[in-house]
């Protein structure tokens, strides 16, 4: 449970009580998802990005390395979430199947919102 109220990332379209529905979401990896909004952790407290305020989703395998700019890289996904028209955040997750979830819980909102799923298998870059 979050001590502060979690706060709005796109101005447009606010939810009406973010503490509720924050309690009612489920965890996947480090965020958190409900049927209405993704939430993240920032400072001071945790901020969501409500799935009405999106403009367009997609998911990239990428790779972020270990070792600074050299050598070995960990396999990851980034969900890239477009908002208030000019807009983006990225969330990074281990597993395509968790970014997945993240795109689906999106298009059961919103079927009409322009997606773009990755269909290789992740390795590292």
């Amino acid at each position: 449970m979050p001590i502060l109220t979690p706060k709005p990332l796109a101005q447009t379209c606010p939810l009406e009580d973010p503490a509720g529905d924050y309690r009612d979401s489920r965890r996947v990896e480090q965020y958190r998802l409900s049927g209405r909004a993704i939430y993240f952790p920032a400072f001071p407290g945790t901020k969501y990005l409500s799935f009405q305020a999106l403009t367009k989703a997609l998911t990239r395998n990428t790779s972020m390395p270990l070792t600074g700019c050299c050598g070995k890289a960990l396999p990851v996904t980034r969900l890239r979430l477009y908002y208030d028209e000019s807009f983006y955040q990225d969330f990074t997750f281990e597993k395509l199947s968790n970014a997945n979830q993240v795109l689906d819980g999106i298009a059961a909102l919103r079927p009409d919102l322009p997606m773009e799923r990755e269909t290789r298998t992740q390795s590292a870059i």
